[in-house]
């Protein structure tokens, strides 16, 4: 059985007091189903405990990554000010904003190998090549 508990998603985040805890109930209970569903049931059922353990950790990452991308859309996060000669600006602009911390792709990878057959956890999405364009 797969679980994932909110106090570990605050823990990976590093997030204290209880400001996301609601949001990061929904994300569980939204994605932990669908995590659940992608991985193939003889994987599930297997008794090895560290192999439980293995795919709690992908989904932990995958729903902890997903927080963490919702915390960086948040309205304010990645916007700066400036006052008089002070100027304040984002610490850095993550390489991909939909996996700003990069835990979203390390669970899907943690998780690729036990997943069904057709399973899409991760979508990528691609911009068209001139020569794409043409063709």
């Amino acid at each position: 059985m797969i679980t994932v508990q909110r106090e570990d998603v605050k823990r990976k985040l590093r997030l204290s007091g209880t400001a996301y805890d609601s949001d990061i109930d929904a994300l569980i209970d939204e994605m932990v189903p669908a995590i659940r569903y992608a991985i193939d049931p003889v994987y599930l059922q297997s008794p090895d405990p560290d192999l439980l353990a293995l795919l709690n950790l992908g989904a932990l990452e995958l729903v902890a990554g997903e927080m963490s991308a919702t915390l960086w859309r948040e309205v304010g996060a990645w916007v700066g000010f400036r006052l008089g000669w002070l100027q304040i600006t984002p610490a850095y602009f993550p390489p991909n904003p939909l996996d700003p911390s990069g835990l979203k792709a390390q669970g899907y990878a943690r998780l690729a190998p036990y997943l069904r057959r057709n399973a899409r956890l991760q979508f990528i999405v691609r911009q068209p090549r001139d020569s794409e364009e043409e063709a």
